[in-house]
């Protein structure tokens, strides 16, 4: 029986990647843009956030960050993704703040985002950037799947390079990550595939599962010294991720700091997000 169970989930992971394959693929392929992507900015956070609590944190993150020509600008949605990520930030740079200083001593400071989507919180990078660096950085922000459509057909490609408009030291790049070759300061990896479920049910391929080896190559672009900041969604996901560090640090001298359960006080989440902070040693 238990063998017959391991051939039937290899038998639907199988059909399901090749439907995934395919769709991959068209979209790809029919990359095509019909309308430009325009973006309405929203309400005020007064109308957004009702908790008093939380409209106090963005009102402080938002001030101290120095974001409102954003919050003029951007949609009701984004401005609570972006409070959400900054708020990550934040909780990274507090728990750890000397590995963060210094970083960018050495000139333009390199942040690479993995799995950048639609990049709708590429302000709160840029935000924390200006404000903890305080010197010359450059964000590169790599998506895969940068042809997903949304229900107006456009694309998460389309959505980014508007997103980064006001942001002349943000790049967006629609490639597998696999192939980037420049070093960095920081990486982060919001959210990532660590398990083949989740994977799958966000139509790619499962060629593209390979959560060890991606750990192992954004660990070789990490400069010496350099930071990668996670965050996994659900416990199962974070037991995941635990085991991803433990193979890694075969070969990489790593410090891991596991922050827990993340603040979440503008979304509300199905899973817990938790939060590790990953520092490359020198040798």
């Amino acid at each position: 029986m238990l063998e017959a169970g391991r051939l039937l989930e290899s038998c639907r992971f199988a059909m399901q990647s090749g439907g995934n394959q395919l769709g991959f693929a068209l979209r790809n392929f029919l990359n095509w843009q019909p309308l430009p992507f325009v973006e309405v900015a929203g309400s005020s956070l007064e109308l957004t956030l009702r908790h008093p609590e939380s409209l106090s944190k963005a009102r402080g993150l938002l001030g101290e960050y120095d974001l409102s020509s954003f919050q003029q600008r951007a949609s009701s949605q984004r401005v609570l993704e972006a409070l959400t990520y900054l708020e990550w930030l934040d909780a990274f740079y507090q728990a750890l703040p000397q590995a963060f200083r210094g970083l960018s001593q050495s000139g333009c400071l390199n942040w690479l985002d993995v799995g950048a989507k639609n990049w709708a919180y590429v302000d709160a990078l840029d935000a924390f950037s200006r404000k903890q660096f305080q010197g010359a950085y450059r964000l590169d922000g790599v998506e895969l799947d940068a042809h997903r459509r949304y229900q107006d057909f456009t694309t998460r490609s389309q959505a980014a390079n508007a997103y980064i408009q006001p942001l002349p030291h943000a790049q967006y790049h629609e490639m597998d990550v696999l192939h980037w070759r420049r070093t960095a300061h920081i990486v982060s990896h919001f959210l990532p595939f660590v398990l083949k479920n989740p994977h799958l049910a966000w139509g790619l391929p499962l060629h593209y599962f390979q959560p060890h080896l991606l750990l192992l190559h954004v660990l070789g672009l990490l400069e010496p010294g350099g930071v990668l900041l996670v965050v996994n969604q659900g416990e199962w996901e974070a037991e995941a991720q635990q085991r991803l560090w433990e193979q890694a640090a075969e070969h990489y001298a790593l410090e891991i700091y596991p922050l827990g359960v993340l603040p979440t006080s503008f979304v509300t989440y199905r899973y817990p997000r938790y939060g590790w902070i990953c520092v490359k040693q020198e040798f």
